[in-house]
């Protein structure tokens, strides 16, 4: 079945112009497979995050609320771009991020049987283990939830009800690009022990 769903996709990419090989398109949907977190590592430019969106969209029904990019941000220290926070002017209101993470998630948990894609883009752009530490911490419990805030169920923009703490749904698969330079930060053991890492390298 593997195989078959790998050629598909094959010459799906093919058709709208993206040039990959089988073995990477494999590696990333066994990757996937087995952990919901993956890191695609390699040169800028190599195709990382068109493979990442490929696989997402290709795998989803419904990409407006199975898929979410996410462009990490080199200012970013705690959580709160990724998870938003509750809103200390306004009473019972929360201040969900414009990615639409929170949504993804939503969304996953109400749809158990389809897979949900959040992709971090250049995602070591700032130290991950600061922003990022609570879907590590997620990932490794029995009951992977994500602690958002400590009053009761607030609403967001949209009509998004958020509950103090988010489940993580087994069905969210995370896939992170990353580009090593001078600009960027290497990953902790915490982190490379939880993730599949996919490197991108030239060939001649």
């Amino acid at each position: 079945k593997l195989n078959k769903l790998i050629e598909e996709l094959l010459g799906v990419t093919q058709r709208v112009g993206l040039t990959f090989t089988t073995i990477q398109l494999r590696r990333l949907m066994a990757a996937q497979a087995t952990k919901p977190f993956v890191i695609l590592t390699g040169l800028s430019g190599s195709g990382k995050t068109k493979l990442a969106e490929a696989v997402a969209h290709w795998l989803s029904e419904d990409p407006k609320n199975q898929v979410c990019m996410v462009a990490v941000g080199a200012d970013w220290t705690n959580n709160e771009p990724l998870l938003g926070y509750a809103d200390a002017i306004h009473s019972g209101r929360y201040c969900a991020p414009a990615s639409g993470i929170l949504q993804l998630l939503d969304h996953a948990q109400k749809t158990p049987k389809a897979p949900h894609f959040l992709i971090l883009d250049e995602m070591n752009l700032s130290h991950v283990e600061r922003y990022f530490a609570d879907f590590l911490s997620a990932m490794e419990s029995s009951e992977p939830e994500l602690a958002l805030h400590g009053q009761g169920t607030l609403a967001a923009d949209g009509g998004l009800q958020v509950p103090a703490r988010q489940t993580l749904p087994a069905n969210v698969f995370i896939i992170g690009t990353v580009n090593v330079d001078e600009t960027t930060y290497m990953f902790s053991p915490k982190v490379l022990d939880r993730a599949n890492v996919i490197e991108f390298r030239v060939s001649v």
